[in-house]
């Protein structure tokens, strides 16, 4: 006899939702995509209000945002004397931006060249990126490109390649370079896979319309697939489009970290975004309407509500952005202060799990944040990510010194040569190793080209 029995257990499982998307996204934004985000939040949604940062807004705004901040905080505890907003004007900003004119391939090597791997990993990624075609795919027989054991480190490389700015480069085509980017947004476990396979199998039938079929076939949820198919859509078919014709890369800093009256203060540029508010007088309709039971007002109560929801979801996570943004800066500037205080050859070794551990975060959301953002600093213009950097060891018995410090050495060591004749690079490095810096003839040969500072031979010419 066969018996039946209910049995209870707990499961927990994550589901993606818009406002978990719209999160993962807005973190990675640079200023410059993240003004754009707004500028069309604020054309598509009615209920969205925007002030001019340096403009006053009313009494009543300024109450419901601080309740809305308090009510809604993510939860950080720590705080910081380092100063508070920013009273510059943009203009200030945009006067500090950088102009660059650089090909995608340049841009992919300079980041290979501050990238701490194995040599192979390096001689293999930069095949790689020599591969690509003007959309930032590699070809399909990449393989006759590669040695044998180029091969075996052609996975590293590309685990590598993919984790480079802009997100979704050095795919295999159009679908690989989708998936690439939702996994760097965050997207992962169940909802990876049906991504990865809706992005394989049914973009032509959602493209249709066709959400019911599609669903069907994933063994899903129809909801779960317009929630991933919205998804979809933020992201960039071909994120080397902009890099085509000689990419001009224009960069307005996200934030300063200055000395200002012998201290040193971190500003976010907040006078680069306007003040998000909900518009109060959508706010009375909708209260208004919420009783009516006549079928245009529902219906109006219903598509306001939904507005004002969307917008209140966007302020909360441009608020979230702006504050992870202002707590790791602030970690940043005391974890690097000897750089911040003295220049790059001070800088110290820093992991993103180090910043992580600090305000209590994933070191993956530390990498989000800092994916693309810059800082005004005393020794010019930034990148946070060239705050991180790996060890090197050393014998003196002063602790690690980061990979930049001794780049800085090995500059500082060239520079002050003053024998007549180019210093070799096994020079240099049985200089570094006489100040307890463990540094091989290659390694300082790497550096050296990191620097783009021609070899002793060369110099000698």
């Amino acid at each position: 006899m066969i018996e039946q029995s209910l049995v209870l257990t707990q499961k927990q499982t994550l589901k993606l939702n818009t406002q978990m998307i719209q999160s993962l996204e807005l973190m990675t934004l640079p200023l410059a995509e993240l003004q754009a985000r707004i500028d069309s939040e604020l054309l598509e949604n009615p209920t969205l209000h925007a002030q001019e940062a340096n403009s006053s807004i009313s009494y009543e705004e300024y109450v419901r945002g601080q309740v809305r901040r308090e009510s809604e905080s993510d939860g950080y505890s720590d705080s910081s004397a380092y100063g508070s907003d920013l009273s510059d004007s943009r203009q200030a900003w945009f006067e500090g931006a950088l102009s660059d004119r650089i090909t995608l391939k340049e841009y992919l090597m300079r980041q290979l060249g501050s990238t701490s791997c194995s040599d192979e990993v390096r001689q293999t990624a930069a095949l790689i990126i020599s591969d690509l075609d003007e959309n930032g795919f590699y070809s399909a027989d990449l393989d006759s490109l590669l040695s044998d054991k180029e091969k075996e480190c052609k996975a590293e490389a590309l685990a590598l390649l993919h984790s480079f700015d802009p997100s979704g480069v050095c795919a295999s085509d159009l679908r690989d370079s989708l998936v690439i980017q939702a996994e760097n947004l965050g997207l992962e476990g169940e909802e990876l896979q049906v991504f990865r396979r809706m992005v394989y199998e049914e973009l032509d039938t959602l493209r249709l319309g066709k959400y019911d079929e599609a669903a069907k076939r994933l063994h899903t949820e129809k909801e779960d697939i317009e929630v991933l198919y919205k998804f979809l859509k933020t992201l960039t078919p071909y994120p080397a489009s902009l890099f085509s014709s000689g990419y001009e890369h224009y960069i307005e800093p996200d934030l300063s970290i200055k000395i200002e009256d012998g201290k040193l203060t971190v500003r976010l540029n907040s006078s680069a975004l306007p003040v998000l508010t909900i518009d109060s007088s959508y706010e009375e309709m909708a209260k208004e309407l919420a009783g009516s039971r006549k079928p245009a007002e529902k219906e109006t109560f219903r598509y306001l509500k939904k507005e004002i929801q969307d917008a209140e979801s966007l302020i909360r996570q441009v608020d979230l952005r702006n504050t992870t943004l202002e707590k790791v800066a602030k970690v940043l500037a005391v974890k690097q202060k000897a750089f911040f205080l003295f220049g790059p050859g001070h800088l110290k070794p820093l992991t993103l799990r180090d910043v992580a551990s600090e305000i209590g975060v994933h070191e993956a959301t530390v990498s989000r944040i800092t994916t693309s953002k810059y800082a005004d600093t005393d020794w010019g213009i930034i990148s946070l990510k060239s705050l991180f950097s790996s060890p090197v060891r050393t014998t003196g018995g002063n602790g690690d010194l980061s990979k930049e410090a001794v780049k800085e050495m090995v500059r500082k060591i060239i520079e002050d040569n003053s024998s007549g004749k180019p210093i070799s690079d096994q020079k240099i490095s049985d200089i570094l190793k006489e100040k307890g810096i463990s540094c091989a003839r290659r390694t300082v040969n790497k550096y050296r080209k990191e620097l783009d500072i021609d070899s002793s031979f060369e110099r000698m010419r």
